[in-house]
């Protein structure tokens, strides 16, 4: 039996909500909240892709090297 258009929008859902969990265990920002905030707080900024987002946030993070010796 083929899934409903609903049963693929909650799925989504489930998949969207499981990668924010992942990526809040991880220690990765969240860019839907980081997009609310730059509309409210920074409206003349440009807004970056998702992809331009996380590639700042990596560069910001580990910009000083490991954060581990070994």
């Amino acid at each position: 039996m083929p899934a409903s258009p609903g049963d693929r929008a909650r799925a989504g859902d489930t998949v969207r909500r499981a990668l924010t969990a992942l990526r809040r265990v991880l220690g990765m920002p969240d860019y839907r909240a980081y997009l609310a905030h730059l509309r409210a707080a920074h409206p003349e900024r440009p807004v970056p892709t998702e992809r331009e987002f996380y590639e700042e946030y990596v560069r910001a993070r580990y910009a000083d090297g490991p954060t581990r010796c070994c």
